[in-house]
């Protein structure tokens, strides 16, 4: 396979990918340039749009966490600056706002993904638009941007993260989070200001040099801190943006120097630029039907398929048993203490769909934490790893659950892959039935259905600010509508 294994000897810090016309990194620079909304297909505007909406949904939905109301009201005012906090009526620095909606986006586990291509190995899934879209949001206000403007940085900046990560491989003890998707935020925050090729060059290698390298043991303790890594993200990639236009200056071989060695000790140039411009990243994502890590998925989906076909009462329930693929049956906490511990426990999230006949945000906090029923299940479960499975992976996922009874019946089933990816998409309808869930009781019905019909039609939009108004909760908003209909 192409690449570079790299060995760091002295003063020779790794393959040399130098920055300048015809890099990688150049023609990545030139592309985000480049590219305008009549380059875009259909379907790729599209897809910009469904995950836009969906990024909003849980943006609102994991703002009302107690920790990320806490942090919003750290950072914000009512009259902070030019950027909202989503899900609160207030305001702040396009940082400060990045940090604050990043950090909300996080907080369910239920935003979209990216997903590895055929042949590369399988790896904890990236998040693009946790990243990208807070950036975006609070720069495209800041810059009274339009829609088009808008779908363009999404589109540019899924592109630049997605290569990146595709053409490396970080190590497994890092979280993917704040990694190569910071180069993402960079990106579309520099496009959305206009910047030249130079300084889109520029920003792409700052922006790399503030990648984080945040540990994933973070995740299965279910410690909080991991919420804020894309959120870091985001800003680092407006900051980097920030910092090209003030003239500072990145390493010549960043790319080679952190993609190369530092978090990834493997680096494919090629795939960066293969096919740039003509096939697009932000078609291979997935959009979460469950709040949980993506790997968990398909057996959630089985155990699903189990209580829909068959009358399986909890209370009946013997042992459960669970086989996946590799990374999958890491996540075997049948314990978890915290929310987020849950979300990285197939256990529990099985034990919800058995006990609750749902795995939806409330079945992994508060009350159901504390359900004496469903713990008792999930104590029951075992997960373990099917090398069969494994094998299978990354072009599919499978996973099989055989739940057996103190009567001696034996229930099973299996699954492929789970929904929500390019080859088992979520309806149209679904997404936005998860975007309802989540929005509803944050901005209330109305502002609900006219944030998704700005989205659906934000190729219209003229000024991004008469979306982002919509997101906060019901009350300053309308004076907010009715002074940017009268103009910017």
């Amino acid at each position: 396979m192409p690449g570079h294994d790299l060995v760091i000897k002295g003063e020779n810090k790794g393959p040399k990918l130098l920055s300048g016309e015809g890099s990688a990194v150049g023609l990545l620079a030139d592309y985000a340039v480049a590219a305008q909304i009549t380059d875009l297909p259909p379907e790729v505007i599209d897809h910009a749009r469904r995950v836009l909406l969906d990024t909003i949904g849980v943006i609102l939905g994991g703002s009302i966490a107690p920790e990320a109301t806490a942090l919003a009201h750290r950072l914000g005012r009512q009259d902070g600056g030019p950027s909202t906090i989503i899900g609160h009526a207030l305001r702040a620095s396009t940082l400060n706002a990045a940090l604050a909606n990043g950090t909300a986006a996080t907080w369910l586990d239920y935003d979209s993904g990216h997903r590895p291509p055929p042949g590369k190995p399988l790896l904890p899934a990236a998040h693009p638009p946790i990243h990208l879209v807070p950036a975006i949001l609070g720069v495209s206000e800041e810059m009274a941007a339009s829609g088009p403007d808008v779908l363009v940085a999404l589109v540019v900046g899924y592109e630049a993260g997605a290569r990146i990560g595709m053409a490396s491989r970080v190590r497994a003890e890092i979280h993917p989070h704040g990694t190569y998707h910071n180069v993402g935020a960079a990106v579309a925050a520099a496009r959305l200001k206009g910047v030249d090729r130079d300084r889109m060059e520029s920003t792409i290698g700052l922006a790399i040099h503030l990648t984080l390298m945040p540990s994933f043991e973070n995740a299965y303790q279910g410690r909080t801190v991991r919420n804020t890594y894309a959120a870091i993200g985001a800003t680092s990639g407006i900051l980097a943006s920030i910092l090209a236009t003030a003239n500072f200056t990145p390493e010549h071989d960043a790319i080679g120097s952190v993609f190369g060695g530092v978090i990834s000790p493997w680096l494919d140039p090629e795939r960066i630029t293969e096919e740039l411009g003509q096939r697009f990243e932000i078609t291979q994502g997935f959009i979460k039907p469950y709040p949980m890590c993506r790997f968990g998925h398909p057996a959630v989906e089985a155990a699903e398929a189990l209580i829909n076909q068959y009358e399986i009462v909890s209370e009946e329930i013997d042992t459960v048993e669970v086989r996946t693929f590799g990374w999958a049956a890491t996540l075997d906490d049948r314990e978890p203490k915290t929310d987020l511990g849950a979300k990285f426990s197939i256990p529990w999230a099985v034990a919800s769909m058995l006990v609750r006949k749902s795995a939806g945000p409330d079945d992994f906090r508060g009350e159901a934490l504390a359900d004496d029923k469903l713990r008792a299940v999930a104590a029951r479960i075992t997960v373990r790893e099917d090398p069969s499975y494994t094998s299978m992976t990354p072009s599919k996922r499978p996973a099989s659950v055989t739940v057996r009874t103190k009567r001696g019946d034996t229930f099973h089933w299996e699954v492929e892959r789970s929904g929500g990816g390019p080859d088992a998409p979520l309806s149209a309808e679904k997404v936005q039935e998860k975007f309802r869930s989540l929005a509803d009781p944050v901005i209330g019905p109305e502002q609900a259905t006219v944030v998704a019909d700005i989205v659906a039609n934000l190729h219209e939009l003229s000024d991004i600010r008469e979306l982002t108004a919509l997101l906060m909760p019901p009350g300053p908003i309308k004076n907010c509508r009715k002074s940017l209909r009268g103009g910017k």
